[in-house]
């Protein structure tokens, strides 16, 4: 019984059907782990989380493209892409780490010229920015304070400021 008779598998590869249904699972559940994710106002959950691993040895100012507060380590491909379908009047961005040890740092960049570097927050480690931003796609950068050190986080996305 060949139930994929008349399918072109072959053109495709297993390998890219396999990413295009992670790429549909991602857009249509906020909460799991994944590196693209789609929003619109009023989203729920409320916040929307995503999580992946640090590492790398690229300066976040490099890829910034500024030197001015972009801090840390990471990648030359973002952990995270986000796209916007409208423009918020608040989104926030807080990384977070189980380990107290753990010293993340954030770069976002949008398809806009905008460009948000954050490190540690108020009285934490955990980097955190709010800003008002229009419709578009943002890459995100989840750094650590030395190169190549990796661990866990959670990016978490909220249309309110997170504590």
């Amino acid at each position: 019984m060949d139930i994929f008779k008349g399918f072109r598998f072959k053109l495709l590869g297993w390998g890219a059907l396999a990413g295009i249904g992670v790429s549909l699972f991602a857009i249509a559940s906020p909460c799991f782990a994944q590196n693209a994710i789609s929003l619109g106002r009023n989203f729920r959950p409320d916040p929307a989380t995503l999580s992946g691993s640090t590492g790398g040895s690229v300066s976040l100012a490099s890829i910034a493209g500024i030197s001015d507060n972009c801090r840390g380590f990471a990648n030359a491909v973002p952990n995270h892409t986000i796209t916007l379908t409208e423009t918020f009047p608040m989104m926030d961005f807080l990384v977070y780490s189980s380990n107290i040890n753990d010293d993340p740092t954030m770069l976002i960049k949008g398809s806009n010229g905008i460009v948000i570097c954050a490190d540690d927050g108020a009285n934490r480690l955990s980097p955190q920015a709010s800003s008002r931003l229009p419709k578009g796609t943002y890459e995100v950068w989840v750094g650590s304070k030395g190169a190549n050190q990796s661990f866990r986080y959670t990016l978490s996305l909220s249309e309110i400021r997170q504590k």
